[in-house]
């Protein structure tokens, strides 16, 4: 049995924060609490710092340097393990509007790539809205069509985790059907849908709004638009929480309103992520990031340079709400939403040994996933 014991932290529950100890075997959690400590069994002492179930990460473009959308195998494996280091311990690999072959292709290398801290993909497009297509190359956005999903699932169908779409657009219906029929979970985004239209389509099966408020109808008044949908029902939303794509208050407005059990913090980050400012592209559009905020020439938003601790880190600050609410909406509510619970997102005997170490300011000093330490903050393993 490849066993050791995390000794000392502050163990991250759901609801508190309790000091004890963690039992990892065979890459899953053993035991928790305050325990008799067996002899011949190495120890992780962390005093002071921590222990939280790993993040899980819904939407992410790229990072280090290279974009899920045309890096190779090895970059891949880069792109993960460098978000690895910011305890994400599960992500969605997230593609963009392309043509579908390319989208294939995309899917196929990241299989091919094989790290343990991928789910699954996150498609974003082609079945989205030209009027709020953001930073998604217009050339190649499809009508919502289930010919042309299947064509592009075809063979893929269980590791597609999350499939973004506008669904007020004709042969939507079908689509959101035909989504939930392989196991993914449908998305209103990049959506120019009215209240009406995003709360019928949450009736008929949309589980997720993609980073909400971006590329979406907005609030008014007289017009609730699919921001007021989100708001009027138990969807679950993601919010990107840089402090660009949404403003603090508006952050905090949806966490009072839905309560933290429906939001999903995400990155939405790309290949500029952990880089210095500079000239960068996604979708075969140019990004110029300037001070950490992408955007395309026109100066519309386009992807993040976030990491998931920094997300948790202005979470809070932005809510005001407290440690165990901020990291549950960075690991057991996207793994509900992935129907996943029952083995990810929380510290729970049985569930795999996923988990991030991290000090007062967020800063993680180790990362676990399935029971061995992969990232360290003095050395990467």
């Amino acid at each position: 049995m490849n066993a050791f014991w995390v000794r000392g932290g502050k163990l991250v529950f759901p609801c508190r924060v309790r000091t004890g100890d963690v039992l990892i075997a065979d890459g899953s959690i053993l035991a928790l609490g305050e325990q008799a400590y067996a002899t011949g069994i190495q120890n992780l002492l962390v005093p002071d710092l921590y222990v939280a179930p790993g993040f899980i990460d819904l939407q992410v473009n790229g990072g280090a340097g290279h974009n899920f959308e045309d890096a190779t195998p090895r970059e891949i494996r880069k792109i993960v393990d460098f978000y690895v280091s910011h305890g994400t311990t599960g992500l969605l690999p997230t593609t963009v509007t392309a043509p579908i072959a390319e989208i294939r292709e995309t899917i196929s290398r990241v299989k091919e790539a094989n790290r343990p801290a991928v789910l699954g993909m996150h498609i974003e497009g082609p079945f989205i809205s030209n009027e709020r297509k953001g930073a998604q190359n217009p050339e190649h956005i499809l009508d919502p069509s289930v010919e042309k999903f299947n064509e592009l699932v075809e063979g893929h169908e269980g590791f597609i985790k999350i499939v973004t779409l506008a669904p007020e657009r004709p042969g939507a219906n079908q689509l959101i059907t035909r989504v939930r029929e392989i196991g993914a979970v449908p998305s209103l985004g990049h959506s120019d849908a009215t209240y009406e239209q995003a709360l019928a389509a949450i009736e008929r099966g949309i589980g997720l709004f993609t980073h909400m408020f971006n590329a979406m109808r907005e609030f008014h008044h007289r017009a609730p638009g699919a921001v007021g949908a989100a708001l009027d029902s138990d969807v679950y939303v993601e919010l990107i929480c840089d402090g660009i794509h949404v403003h603090p208050a508006a952050v905090r407005l949806v966490a009072r309103a839905k309560g933290v059990d429906r939001i999903c913090l995400v990155t939405d980050a790309f290949s500029a992520t952990g880089l210095p400012d500079g000239e960068y592209s996604l979708g075969g559009l140019p990004v110029f990031v300037r001070g950490g905020v992408a955007r395309l020439p026109d100066g519309t938003l386009a992807g993040s340079t976030l990491t998931m601790d920094r997300a948790v880190k202005n979470f809070m600050e932005f809510t005001g709400c407290s440690l165990p609410e901020a990291v549950r909406c960075a690991s057991l509510n996207p793994a509900r939403l992935l129907g996943i619970d029952d083995r990810k997102g929380s510290l729970e005997v049985g569930k795999d040994a996923d988990l991030v170490i991290f000090d007062e300011d967020l800063t993680v000093h180790y990362t676990i996933l399935g029971g061995e330490v992969v990232y360290e903050r003095r050395k990467a393993m």
